[in-house]
């Protein structure tokens, strides 16, 4: 090889070698960022973990808080409902004697001045009883314990009673009272019709309240119709006080009126509104009003209902001549409600025995057959719910024994009710004690054991 080529040889061998030297510098400065990237993203992957595992944290703390601020809420409306059930017994049971004894009362005193005072007296309890009512459906709406019944009705009798009571009242007060109603609204339908005359009793008392001339008037149109469902509007007007605009957006508030000398001059909770605006959209509709102050007041309502039926009734009158001589126990610890609720019973000639406990009751029983048995549900030592329990044990070995029970309590929750009737009692009454749906009820269950 020559001197020259042995020279090329060398100058390639140089080149070859400062490439490699290149290519390696380039590589090892890549290797070291591809070293802090990752470095970096080791960072950063360590941060996201401990970031979400503050943030997982947070929101199990929020999730406990949560919890923990639900179980309080619902404790807290146990507690008020508990509450609000004791109280209402505690009121309902003096109002049973005031109402009873003002309706016995009124029906042996003749003389004019005499009824005049009794019937303030009756009113006056009534309305201390609507104010009652009115706390008791705001409770149970609150707690989420309000039920709707899907029966067959029909509207035209429903507004018949509604004009007869309420037409009465506007006369009173010398205002006209008028209805209106769609023709194209069927006369059956399905839905709440206690619900329903709730809320248009409620109206129509405001209506009443708040208009001292003029008239008051109710209403109803068929909205839509799609086969067997459809919404009926209905309206409530006045030409009363009316609403100021500036107090419009409190007027469906709880416990709120649109001004302060209202509650002063025409009394009230303010809860009526309130009410029957809830039971309206709980059911699907609507409610909404115009107004002009001074001038009077439109409130409007919607309603979901599905197609009734008319129902084939055979005409048949109660006949309270079968109660005499029916002999009933009547277990109330309460003196004064036995008095007025055996005066009620004895009033139709059936004869009453008193058990002033439960234990006394189960003495009575065991010792005399009764064709009916009222036990009041809340007693000392001993309440209803035990004492039916101590009747029917002690009288499951005799196969004839059917006696019927009908408990009563202060107590008008709706869910007093249900329990009363799994506990084995045959139907319940609630105090105030209102005579009809007594020996309705009585009437009903006597019959069946004789």
């Amino acid at each position: 090889m020559s001197g020259d080529q042995t020279e090329l040889l060398k100058r390639a061998f140089e080149r070859e070698r400062l490439a490699r030297k290149e290519a390696e510098a380039i590589i090892e400065q890549k290797s070291l960022e591809i070293y802090y990237r990752n470095e970096e993203l080791k960072e950063l992957n360590n941060s996201l973990e401990q970031r979400i595992a503050e943030r997982t944290s947070e929101i199990e703390r929020s999730r406990k808080d949560l919890q923990n601020a639900k179980e309080v809420a619902e404790n807290a409306t146990k507690a008020k409902s508990d509450f609000l059930s004791n109280m209402s017994h505690e009121i309902r049971t003096p109002l049973n004697a005031i109402i009873g004894l003002s309706n016995l009362l009124m029906a042996k005193n003749q003389n004019a001045e005499n009824r005049k005072m009794l019937k303030s007296l009756d009113f006056s309890a009534n309305s201390l009883l609507a104010l009652i009512n009115d706390i008791l459906d705001f409770s149970k709406i609150e707690a989420g314990k309000i039920s709707f019944e899907q029966h067959n009705f029909n509207l035209k009798e429903l507004f018949y009673e509604l004009n007869n009571s309420f037409s009465l009242k506007a006369g009173q007060k010398n205002l006209q009272y008028a209805e209106h109603t769609d023709p194209a609204i069927p006369d059956y339908l399905i839905g709440d019709s206690l619900k329903l005359n709730q809320i248009l009793s409620n109206l129509l008392s405001n209506a009443l309240k708040f208009t001292s001339e003029g008239n008051i008037s109710i209403g109803s149109k068929l909205e839509s119709r799609n086969e067997d469902h459809l919404v009926i509007q209905f309206s409530v007007s006045d030409t009363g006080i009316g609403i100021p605009v500036d107090k419009a957006h409190l007027l469906f508030n709880s416990f709120s009126q649109t001004n302060s000398s209202i509650t002063r001059k025409y009394g009230g909770t303010g809860l009526g509104l309130s009410i029957s605006h809830k039971l309206t959209e709980l059911q699907g509709g609507k409610m909404w009003f115009e107004s002009v102050e001074n001038k009077g007041t439109t409130f409007f309502f919607t309603l979901p209902f599905k197609l009734g039926f008319q129902e084939i009734k055979t005409e048949k009158q109660q006949d309270n001549t079968k109660l005499k001589d029916k002999k009933i126990l009547l277990v109330e610890d309460n003196k004064i409600n036995q008095f007025v609720a055996s005066k009620i019973l004895q009033t139709v000639g059936i004869l009453v025995d008193i058990a002033g406990s439960g234990q006394d009751a189960i003495t009575l029983t065991n010792d005399i057959k009764y064709d009916l048995i009222l036990m009041d549900l809340h007693m000392p030592d001993m309440d209803g719910f035990e004492t039916v329990l101590h009747i029917k044990k002690m009288k499951q070995l005799n196969q004839n024994w059917e006696t019927p029970i009908i408990a009563f309590s202060a107590d008008a929750f709706s869910e007093t009710k249900e329990i009363v009737l799994k506990a084995g009692f045959d139907d319940f009454v609630s105090k105030p004690i209102i005579k009809e749906d007594l020996i309705l009820k009585i009437v009903q269950l006597i019959p069946s054991t004789t």
